[in-house]
């Protein structure tokens, strides 16, 4: 195995994942999760303990497949693909390539549109109503501001933009504590009966806003050892998890099911809640430069742009920013596309596809040693064979592939659905052009 001494730390890679987390579980998350009544909370859980589980057998898939075929450390600039390539060969890689390119670059068009919406409603407030820029304005500046950022390489190098990144999410959740503590406790509403439509948009929502399998294991890629990634994952959902329990738990007592999809909308209006929304507002930012280099590294690998600093990655990093403010000034509902893209690819890419790698991955790990044994064998009779999976653990990733097809599913039904009916009452940028 390759140990890139100038690669990430086990804390440094904590910061990085956190920062893939960001500020959504802190603002956006709790109140999908309160409207869920009380499944809200189990449903999260059960969701996060599954990110883990399967984001780790992911970073255990490639240590083994390096393992079996060494060279695949030549293809780290799309590791995902290339463990589907390895495993079941070259159709599936494409199926991935696709799924993981989409899912990365969805994930980053509500975080334009959350901060356009920011800072159209943080001008508002600071000016007194006197400079009123529409957030389809924002959206396009927020694009253009955001490209020199993401010109940088992998995540090894934005480690500064990572630490200040956490420092945000930090900073953002205690502010969010003291606005909900000082709002008025008068805006309540009592906690209602789960519906299948309100734990479909929750599922979505978990499932999006803490997927970290399709940046997990280019993270990996640039740490200094690799075997240390699962401590790593650990580590980072037990900080950002934390932080989402307090949130939707203040929430819970607070204000019950009046949170919406962006909870600072019910704070009260103070000078706490204006630093809070542009720290917000930074976080995103930050996040969206982290969280896309899968994307653009794999892009880059495909068109044969160096991966040393040139201007062709410029431009193209430059160009896909843009398409997704295109993109984002044509959705009507941020949330909606988060629950949508979070239940259609991430189900896959979360559910799916890890447990059957890393079935298939112990299989060609054992014919590999195959041989090896043999003589360990006639060595030593009584040693017993390297088994692939164990009865309990293959039951428990059938469960979670079964589990989440059907998850997937209804979620990506409810979700279709909804994004259908918001989108009549709720214009988008370029609708606007139109009335």
């Amino acid at each position: 195995m390759i140990v890139d001494s100038s690669g990430l730390t086990v804390p440094f890679t904590i910061l990085c994942i956190v920062d893939l987390f960001g500020i959504f579980p802190i603002v956006v998350l709790p109140g999908p999760v309160i409207k869920c009544g009380w499944l809200g909370i189990p449903l999260a859980i059960i969701v996060f303990s599954i990110q883990v589980y399967t984001a780790i057998l992911l970073a255990k898939c490639w240590i083994m497949a390096e393992e079996v075929e060494p060279s695949i450390v030549k293809k780290n600039r799309y590791p995902y693909a290339a463990l589907a390539e390895l495993i079941f060969g070259d159709k599936v890689k494409r199926i991935v390539t696709v799924m993981l390119d989409v899912a990365v670059f969805g994930a980053c068009i509500p975080n334009l549109l959350i901060a356009s919406y920011n800072l159209h409603i943080l001008g508002i407030k600071l000016s007194n109503a006197s400079f009123d820029v529409s957030p389809c304005i924002w959206l396009v500046v927020i694009g253009i501001v955001l490209c020199p950022p993401l010109w940088l390489g992998s995540p090894k190098d934005m480690k500064w933009i990572a630490s200040s990144s956490v420092f945000f999410v930090g900073s953002v959740s205690v502010l969010t504590w003291i606005s909900m503590f000082n709002t008025q406790r008068e805006m309540y509403a009592p906690i209602i009966e789960p519906s299948w439509n309100s734990i479909a948009l929750a599922y979505g929502l978990l499932a999006f806003q803490f997927d970290v399998h399709p940046l997990v294991l280019t993270i990996q890629m640039d740490m200094v050892n690799k075997r240390k990634l699962p401590l790593a994952i650990i580590c980072a959902f037990l900080i950002t998890c934390s932080l989402f329990l307090i949130t939707t738990t203040i929430g819970y007592v607070r204000f019950g099911t009046l949170l919406s999809s962006n909870l600072l909308d019910q704070l009260s209006d103070t000078y706490i809640l204006d630093v809070n929304i542009t720290l917000v507002t930074v976080q995103i930012c930050l996040s969206t430069a982290v969280s896309t280099t899968a994307l653009f590294q794999h892009i880059e690998h495909f068109l044969k742009i160096p991966k040393e600093f040139n201007w062709r990655r410029c431009v193209l990093r430059s160009c896909i920013v843009m398409l997704a403010v295109t993109i984002g000034e044509a959705v009507p509902r941020f949330d909606l596309l988060m629950g949508l893209v979070g239940a259609l690819l991430t189900g896959p890419l979360m559910f799916f596809l890890p447990p059957l790698f890393y079935i298939k991955m112990r299989s060609l790990r054992r014919l590999k040693i195959k041989k090896s044994e043999r003589v360990c064998y006639r060595t030593f009779p009584n040693a017993k064979p390297t088994p692939t999976v164990g009865f309990k653990r293959l039951a428990l990733l059938v469960f979670i592939i079964l589990a989440g097809t059907l998850a997937t599913i209804l979620s990506t039904v409810f979700g279709i659905r909804d994004t259908i009916i918001y989108a009549k009452f709720t214009p988008s940028c370029i609708m606007k052009l139109f009335e």
